[in-house]
């Protein structure tokens, strides 16, 4: 299998939106947008100058299976950003692709932007997120409880990746 990351569109945030319906998926991860237009609206975003977000598509054999993007993006204050990731193709789950897009990804966030560390959250519940995060060099840092549900708090330093 062959991954590579590419830069999003707008038939990319549409796709996304649309896979990303599924029951399943939306039980996995705490997705806090709640409307296509809203999704566009924040990819539009992402285009500006100076955007505190930036995100790719994952390909995998050229096929497009899932998004990759950083948000909070603080290069002055923390110098941090937070890692967000989901392959929506549920049947590459468990193959070690967003392990490998991760990788591919943080690289190039501490390549582009002046930040010293990424941080990720996942539900406690998520076991493949949470092997992805360990596997890519993060460290656990806190569980908390939050809306009822219980989730872990990784960090990546600049020096760990």
């Amino acid at each position: 299998m062959t991954i590579s990351l590419k830069s999003r569109t707008e038939d990319h945030v549409k796709i996304y939106w649309d896979k990303i319906q599924d029951e399943e998926i939306q039980k996995l991860f705490p997705f806090s947008i709640k409307s296509l237009e809203e999704s566009l609206k924040l990819y539009q975003e992402t285009l500006k100058e100076g955007a505190s977000s930036y995100g790719k598509v994952i390909y995998c054999d050229e096929k497009y299976i899932g998004d990759i993007w950083c948000y909070c993006i603080d290069e002055t204050d923390e110098k941090m950003a937070m890692l967000s990731i989901v392959i929506f193709e549920k049947d590459l789950w468990g193959k070690g692709i967003a392990t490998e897009a991760t990788k591919i990804f943080i690289q190039d966030v501490f390549n582009k932007y002046k930040v010293d560390k990424i941080g990720a959250f996942t539900y406690s519940s998520n076991n493949r997120s949470r092997g992805l995060l360990q596997k890519s060099g993060f460290s656990e840092i806190e569980i908390f409880v939050e809306d009822g549900i219980e989730s872990v708090y990784y960090e990546l330093g600049i020096t760990q990746s």
